[in-house]
């Protein structure tokens, strides 16, 4: 299971930067059904905002109910239409809100809303519902001197009674009375990540209700990969992929040997940025390797960026490959970006909802009354180590954890519900497999297809998990989507992708020496300056989130923020964006072997640089400016 966007298969939890209080579904008294409330613009078309009440606790044995917050759109429409049909979207996680996501795609959505409503749920214990979960244990990494078994524990006390029904069994029922009270005789359903599998368990157990479904990044309803082992011999093909056509040329000619040999020489000792520009050192593993390969799947960025630095660290210069996974968050300093008081990130992707709906659902290796703890971390290990290498794709059991749903669960105190999944139905399904996607790998999508009669899949070039969400990015990836989309809901054929014409080329090589970079002393070091003042640039605009393009400024907002941005170089020293918007690096090594100290950069002409280091010609240097255009 995994989040649209954001949520990986692993054992670690993302802290989002913002926290709500708890609020307990039987504490809060839902309004009626059908009772509308603030819905935001109207951009999208027509849409309103109303909430279906359904019980906390459907065997009565915990009492309360919950307010489901709904939101439904008729796009381009003025005034409301009775449609007798809805595209419901279901979100990734578990946890992820639905209904701020249904936003950003109702355009991707538009060839299947011809007479359809476009319904998004806020499943319980997320977003806008009565009983959101929100466990600042969980949400901020700023909660400190609790182990991940305390802070897991702490938040299922958080939920009380109610733990155990926030199974997708029960988010299934929920479904089902917000089709209901729509007055829906049938629904498409459009199931990203995590919601791929609650479509398939919703149209397993209401299939005269449902039309059709799109699953984006599938997740198999009924594994028999409990582990996510999938994941890991995803990982060579992901790879591949983004060498293929020539995209690594000048970078490596074997990306998969160069991953073999920065894994001999792991595990290694790096310095990182703490989150206030300055370093500290830090362990990378296989375990940050696998997590970072594995975030490449949502970020295209990762994935151009992480050829050269595999080439680099199985050379022995690990420190291209340590910034990369300090980006993606390893080797933040406790607490340094996050306020356990602040509020609002849980609402939009609870980890509490994650950690209930997938320690219900998931059947861990351990035998039925096990205590949360050691026992069922060791029943995990030693189960991972029962299977075969290949199985592994390589990785060692220890390694495979990461990847491995059954983790969390060690410490989560419900039992699995163990729910049986009927037979799949026979309704036209459209599979949208993103090719560069380890997170639900194309075999995950294959082996759902083939339990359903009137399946397809697409595969979709260059792209990773959430095709709905990225194909835009991707040459042609969109409108290929849109043209299946639209053969679904009309019975024509769906048309593979192509990949696209132009191929995302790989990040260039960090210089591993200034012999690199020039013929003499004095060429070395005004080479050796740019590159450094440059790369200084990159990494100051991408600490205040500020898109890194050719024709950026990055000190642009600088000014109008008045306050400074610093980072760590990456090797040594430090660069700081000032409050005034100018550039200033203190001993900044980003070549082998050198420094850069500079003073006051910003769009003039010419400047002055100090450049120190062997295999160049030390000193002061006035040269032109690489910020100027």
């Amino acid at each position: 299971m995994s989040r649209v966007s954001r949520r990986s298969r692993r054992p670690s939890l993302r802290p989002p930067a913002l926290v709500l209080p708890l609020v307990l579904a039987a504490a809060v008294a839902p309004p009626a059904s059908g009772a509308g409330y603030a819905c935001g613009d109207q951009s999208a078309g027509r849409e309103r905002c109303t909430r279906v009440v359904v019980p906390l606790d459907r065997t009565g044995t915990v009492p309360g109910e919950i307010g489901l917050s709904v939101r439904t759109i008729q796009p381009g429409e003025s005034r409301r239409k009775v449609r007798r049909e809805a595209v419901m979207l279901l979100p990734g996680g578990p946890g992820q809100a639905g209904t701020p996501l249904v936003q950003d795609l109702v355009r991707s959505l538009v060839p299947l809303q011809r007479k359809r409503d476009l319904v998004a749920v806020d499943t319980r214990g997320t977003g806008r519902s009565t009983d959101l979960i929100a466990c600042p244990e969980l949400e901020s990494s700023a909660v400190s001197g609790l182990t991940q078994g305390q802070r897991i524990g702490s938040c299922a006390r958080r939920i009380g009674p109610a733990i155990d029904r926030y199974a997708t069994t029960d988010v299934v029922a929920d479904l089902e009375a917000v089709r209901i009270a729509g007055g829906y005789d049938k629904l498409l359903l459009v199931g990203v990540s995590y919601g791929s599998l609650t479509a398939q368990r919703y149209a397993a157990a209401y299939p005269d209700r449902v039309s059709g479904m799109v699953l984006d990044s599938t997740v198999d309803a009924a594994p028999d990969d409990p582990f996510s082992l999938a994941t890991l011999r995803a990982i060579p093909g992901a790879l591949r992929n983004a060498c293929a056509r020539g995209a690594c040329r000048g970078v490596t000619d074997d990306v998969l040997g160069d991953l073999r040999r920065t894994r001999e020489r792991l595990p290694l000792t790096v310095t990182v940025d703490d989150g206030t520009g300055r370093r500290r050192p830090a362990t990378l593993d296989d375990a940050v390797l696998l997590g970072l390969i594995q975030a490449g799947d949502l970020r295209p960025d990762l994935r151009s960026a992480l050829p050269a630095a595999l080439r680099r660290a199985g050379e022995g210069d690990p420190q291209p490959l340590a910034r990369l996974a300090r980006a993606v968050g390893f080797g933040a300093r406790e607490g340094d970006d996050e306020d356990p008081e602040a509020v609002g990130a849980a609402g939009l992707d609870s980890q509490g909802s994650f950690l209930a709906t997938l320690c219900r659902d998931t059947d861990g290796p351990w035998a039925p009354g096990t205590p949360p703890g050691e026992a069922r971390s060791r029943a995990i290990l030693d189960a991972l180590a029962a299977r075969s290498d290949a199985e592994r794709g390589g990785w060692s059991p220890e390694d495979a954890i990461v990847v491995s749903p059954a983790v969390p669960c060690a410490f989560w105190p419900a039992e699995p519900e163990h729910a049986s999944v009927p037979p799949a139905p026979d309704v036209p399904t459209l599979l949208l497999s993103g090719a560069d996607d380890v997170r639900t790998p194309p075999e995950e999508a294959r082996r759902v297809a083939a339990r359903y009669p009137r399946s397809t899949v697409l595969d979709v070039p260059g792209v990773g998990h959430s095709v709905l969400t990225t194909a835009s990015s991707v040459g042609t990836a969109e409108e290929c989507v849109d043209a299946a989309l639209g053969a679904l809901v009309t019975g024509r054929p769906v048309r593979r992708c192509v990949a696209p014409a132009e191929v995302e080329r790989a990040v260039p090589l960090v210089p591993s020496s200034p012999a690199e970079l020039g013929r003499t002393g004095p060429a070395r070091a005004r080479a050796v300056a740019r590159a450094t003042i440059l790369d200084a640039a990159r990494e100051v605009a991408a600490a205040t989130s500020e898109d890194d393009g050719e024709d950026e400024d990055p000190f642009a907002a600088a000014a109008a923020a008045a306050k400074s941005t610093r980072v760590a170089g990456l090797r040594s020293g430090s660069a700081t964006r000032t409050a005034k918007g100018g550039l200033r690096l203190d001993r900044t090594g980003f070549v082998p072997g050198t420094a850069v100290t500079a003073r006051g950069i910003r769009k003039q002409a010419r400047i002055s640089v100090v450049v120190r280091g062997k295999g160049l010609r030390p000193g002061r240097y006035t040269i032109a400016n690489p910020l100027a255009r």
